[in-house]
C-alpha cells in the first residue's frame, strides 16, 4: 500500500507549482524557517510528491494539448467548408428606432429589437481561404512566399535601384549644365561690358 502526501506536503506541492520556489511554498505549507532552509531539497525529492506535481502538470499539458487539437480541427472544419455554429445578433431596425424615439434604453427593451441567432452554415469564402493558408502554413506545406517569388522581389528592388540612381545622375548633370549656362551667361556679358565700368569695380 502506498502512503498518500500529508495535507502539509500536498500544501507544498501545490505552492511549489504555483511559485517555483521551493523556500517559499515550505513557509506557505506551515513548516519552520529552518526546515524551509534546509529541508526543501528533501521535499523536493520526495518521491510522492515528485508524482503529484506531475501529475498536476500532466492534467494542463494534456488540457492544452486538447485545446489545441480543438483549434486544429475548426481550422480544418473551416477550410474544407464545412458547417460551423455561426452565433450572430440579429437587430430589428424598426424596433430599435421606435424604442429610440420613446427614450427607453433600458435592457429589456433592448432585448425587444436584438435577438441572438445560431445557425450551422459554411465559412464564407475569404474565411475558408484563410483558414487553408493557415493549414498548409501549419502542416510545412506552404510558405509565405515561393523562390520564384522572391526572385522576382529582388529583380523588382534592382530595378527601382538603378532608376534612382539615373535619376540621381540626371539630376548632377542638370546642375553642371546649368552651371555651364550661367558661366556662359556670365561671360557674354563680361563681354558686354564697357571697360570704364570694369575698373570701377
Amino acid at each position: 500500500m502506498t502512503r498518500k502526501l500529508t495535507p502539509q506536503q500536498r500544501k507544498f506541492a501545490n505552492e511549489y507549482i504555483k511559485s517555483n520556489n521551493a523556500y517559499q511554498s515550505a513557509i506557505a505549507a506551515g513548516y519552520s524557517k529552518n526546515y524551509a532552509s534546509v529541508g526543501t531539497k528533501k521535499l523536493l525529492e520526495n518521491v510522492r510528491i515528485q508524482q503529484y506535481i506531475h501529475k498536476k502538470t500532466d492534467k494542463v499539458v494534456q488540457a492544452e494539448s486538447d485545446e489545441a487539437d480543438e483549434v486544429l480541427k475548426n481550422i480544418y472544419r473551416i477550410a474544407a467548408g464545412k458547417e460551423i455554429k455561426r452565433h450572430y445578433v440579429k437587430i430589428d431596425n424598426l424596433a430599435k428606432e421606435a424604442a429610440e424615439v420613446a427614450g427607453d434604453n433600458s435592457l429589456a427593451a433592448r432585448m425587444e429589437y436584438m435577438v441572438d441567432n445560431t445557425a450551422l452554415t459554411p465559412a464564407a469564402t475569404k474565411e475558408q481561404v484563410a483558414a487553408a493558408e493557415l493549414w498548409f502554413k501549419l502542416n510545412g506545406e506552404l510558405k509565405n512566399d515561393s523562390k520564384e517569388v522572391e526572385k522576382q522581389k529582388i529583380r523588382k528592388m534592382d530595378a527601382e535601384t538603378k532608376i534612382i540612381e539615373a535619376k540621381l545622375a540626371d539630376l548632377e548633370d542638370d546642375k553642371d549644365d546649368q552651371m555651364d549656362a550661367l558661366t556662359n551667361m556670365m561671360n557674354k556679358l563680361a563681354k558686354n561690358v564697357p571697360k570704364d565700368d570694369q575698373n570701377d569695380s
